[in-house]
């Protein structure tokens, strides 16, 4: 019998898929108990932090981990030593600015976002940013050998160790502060580092190879993307910042933790997104751009038919769902989940756009898009807040993510002739594709027919 067409997508998704629902459901976890602990005001002040500190780690990730996959999947092993030297280097001297930059410039930043507290729990933050250096890298080798079990493991002890020393504390202190809470963070990613080096030394080079020409090449890749993901990050983060500088952080409270909501529906993307770089590269490599088609069109199919059910549900019982996840204090935000979750549709179909751009090599062209977005959407956002407030932070992302869905489309149907017609194909074709594995793996016998 013939592999299913799916069995590539199952084998190569389940450590990935596994380590994002891992992070989401220890962060959901979190947001079970914080929210019941903190008092509003100072849960938004987590929430910015977070949304730092996730901005934080885009920013070196982008720089890096693209040009790492993608160069070490198209060079021989030979290379490969002055690849990892190249992206070490530039890992170290990007996280070393950044570090200078917050410490110079969080606290006039807290002020304008109404949250004096942030700077106090971003300086305590600089030392878990340097350990970022060591876990980052360990994580691309990983990533690059499409070997996602370590990255797997090393993010649930990341998350996991933060989330039950949160629950330790509260435990047998009952209150916890915002200080507390960024030294568990920090435990974590100590925590976390260590087992990844375990899983990645397979992969590490010793000795040093640092040679002009791999750093310029790795620079000269990552620095579209770098820039890519930077517009992303305010493209995606501006509502939470709008909100926080012309309402309050209280109601940064209320709209951070309907985004953690949206966020659940977006896993599939962003495992399908750590599949489908690294074989579209090597597709491309061969000038095969009717198989980058196919691979696009097939995971936005995927990605959809899991995620259009979570979504209708959420968005029929928005009440119910925050009453779970955040107590009945967070019901207020139901018109804003709901929001949140619609325009979340648009997402498997932009963060794969980006995916395929960079792989097909290019990345320029991305970065466009997204940085157009960006200024969009900083636009629309201040423009409807101020007409409805936090609700029109909501409205100002929805137009936005309508507006770069847009303009994605109509690139990728130009220059690859994607066909929209055959995502929704792949999507209603999962069903009973899935339906088949299941029933040949786990309810006929062998040799049964």
């Amino acid at each position: 019998m013939s592999e299913p067409k799916y069995t590539y997508w199952l084998r190569s998704g389940i450590y990935s898929g596994m380590q994002k629902v891992a992070v989401l459901l220890f962060g959901i976890g979190s947001v079970l108990l914080l929210t019941r602990s903190l008092t509003k005001s100072d849960m938004g002040v987590w929430n910015l932090f977070l949304l730092f500190a996730g901005i934080i780690e885009i920013v070196r990730q982008s720089l890096i981990k693209n040009a790492v996959i993608k160069y070490i999947n198209s060079h021989g092993s030979e290379e490969h030593p002055g690849i990892q030297s190249a992206a070490l280097a530039i890992n170290v001297v990007v996280t070393l600015l950044i570090g200078l930059l917050l410490a110079a410039l969080i606290f006039p930043a807290s002020r304008m976002l109404n949250a004096p507290q942030l700077s106090e729990i971003i300086y305590i933050f600089l030392p878990g940013l340097l350990l970022l250096i060591p876990f980052s890298h360990f994580e691309w080798l990983q990533n690059a050998h499409a070997d996602f079990r370590g990255i797997f493991w090393a993010y649930s002890l990341r998350q996991g160790l933060s989330f039950f020393l949160i629950v330790a504390h509260l435990l047998t202190v009952r209150h916890i502060q915002l200080v507390n809470l960024i030294w568990y963070y920090n435990f974590g990613i100590a925590g976390g580092t260590v087992l990844s080096f375990i899983f990645a030394r397979k992969f590490l080079h010793t000795g040093m190879n640092l040679t002009g020409e791999w750093v310029k090449k790795l620079w000269h890749f990552g620095k579209y993307v770098f820039g890519t993901n930077i517009s992303s990050s305010i493209f995606r983060n501006t509502d939470q910042v709008v909100v926080a500088s012309m309402v309050s952080t209280s109601a940064v409270a209320l709209y951070g933790v309907c985004v953690r909501i949206s966020n659940l529906v977006d896993v599939p993307s962003q495992v399908l997104g750590d599949i489908l770089f690294p074989k579209s590269a090597k597709m491309m490599e061969t000038g095969n751009l009717e198989g980058v088609k196919y691979y696009y069109e097939k995971a936005v199919g995927v990605i959809l038919a899991l995620a259009v059910p979570a979504s209708l549900c959420i968005m029929m019982l928005p009440r119910l769902v925050l009453t779970i996840i955040a107590g009945k204090e967070y019901q207020e935000a139901a018109a804003i989940l709901q929001v949140t979750i619609f325009y979340g549709l648009f997402l498997p179909f932009i963060k794969q756009f980006g995916t395929i751009m960079d792989s097909i090599g290019q990345p320029k062209l991305n970065f466009f898009v997204i940085t157009f977005t960006a200024v969009f959407n900083i636009g629309s956002c201040i423009t409807l807040s101020h007409f409805f407030g936090i609700m029109g932070a909501a409205y100002g992302s929805m137009l936005s993510y309508a507006v770069c869905l847009a303009i994605t489309q109509t690139i990728l149907i130009r220059k690859l002739k994607i066909n929209p017609v055959n995502i929704w194909k792949y999507m209603f074709r999962f069903y009973p594709e899935m339906y088949r594995i299941f029933r040949q793996r786990f309810i006929l016998k062998p040799g049964t027919k």
